[in-house]
This record gives C-alpha cells, structure tokens and sequence, in this order.
C-alpha cells in the first residue's frame, strides 16, 4: 500500500508492505527499511528498524499525530486525508465506503455472512494490529455479497474484506421486471 505521508512541512511518499503480524517493510527515498514494531502502551511503540531498537512516543487524538523519536518531535499526518479535509470533505461523505482495515492487521473475527443484511454501523469485521482490536463496521444499510477473507488473513489498507450491496441501489422488483403483472 502506498501513503504521502507530511512530515511536519515535509509529503513524502512511503510504500508499505506487511510481511508478518508485528513487522513490515517501509519504502521510501529509494530505500527499503525493515521494521518489527509492538505496542507498549496506547502512546507507545517499539519499533526495531534494520535491527536497531528504538521507542516512539505518539501524542495526539486527531488524524495529526507528534510521533517523538530519540526526544526530537514531528508532527505525521496522512497528506492525502489532510488534502481531503481542507477541501471540506466531511460529513457522510467522509465516512468510508468500504470495508477496509485502517492500518496492515489481521483478521480475527468475521462477524456477518454472505446474503447478511446489515445497517449502518453493524459490526462486520474484527482486525487486529499492534496488539490492539478494530471493529470495522458497515458503511451503509445492505446486504453483504461477497466476502472476500477468512479469519487469519493478513489484510493490508485500501482492501476491501466485505462487498456490501448498498440498500438504494439494489433494484425493486417492479424495475427488475419481476413484478406480477
């Protein structure tokens, strides 16, 4: 998956690849970098990159984060969301429309099936990363047609686990002909 991640004044394209549960590769600047990473406490992480060990410290409740490594402060944002929230793009149509991990995790529960009718908020997956359950839920009322994990996968963000046929557009029978005459 493929992040501009802002760096204090600084958008820097990042490339990340999940390779196991707790580790990644990280690809920017035309260099690849190792990283094992696990959660010491919700503000805390430890991360050991290329085999060096270090704690990063994380403050903030919105989408800016100030990550603090070896005592020197940035401020870490996604550009792209932070491009999509100057423009104004909140309200429903900031919700997400697709059910998608926020970050690389793994499947832990799948908690609808196939032909599930499912509404606005239902729990519908259960992904875990860093040590920590999100409950990724439905983005509208529906029907769930596809899923397409099963618990144990490794799921990356941008991929999609579940279709859910939204209930506006699916057809009545009158327009899909099916209607007595």
């Amino acid at each position: 998956m493929e992040y501009r991640l802002k760096i204090d004044d600084t958008i820097i394209p990042v490339k990340v690849e999940g390779t196991d549960t707790d580790t990644m590769t990280l690809s920017f600047d035309g260099k690849a970098k190792n990283v094992e990473y696990s959660r010491i406490s919700d503000h805390q992480i430890h991360l050991i990159i290329d085999g060096v060990g270090i704690q990063a410290f994380i403050a903030g409740e919105s989408d800016e984060k100030t990550v603090i490594l070896r005592g020197v402060p940035y401020e870490v944002s996604d550009a792209d969301l932070s491009e999509q929230v100057r423009k104004g793009k909140r309200g429903p149509a900031a919700i997400p429309q697709e059910v998608t991990p926020p970050m690389p995790s793994i499947v832990v529960r799948i908690l609808v099936a196939e032909g599930d009718r499912v509404k606005t908020g239902d729990a519908v997956i259960v992904v875990t990363a860093m040590k920590m359950e999100s409950t990724l839920t439905a983005p509208y009322d529906g029907i769930v047609t596809k899923i397409h994990v099963v618990e144990g996968d490794k799921v990356m963000p941008g991929e999609i686990l579940a279709d859910i046929e939204k209930d506006e557009e699916r057809p009545t029978e009158e327009e899909d002909g099916l209607a007595d005459s």
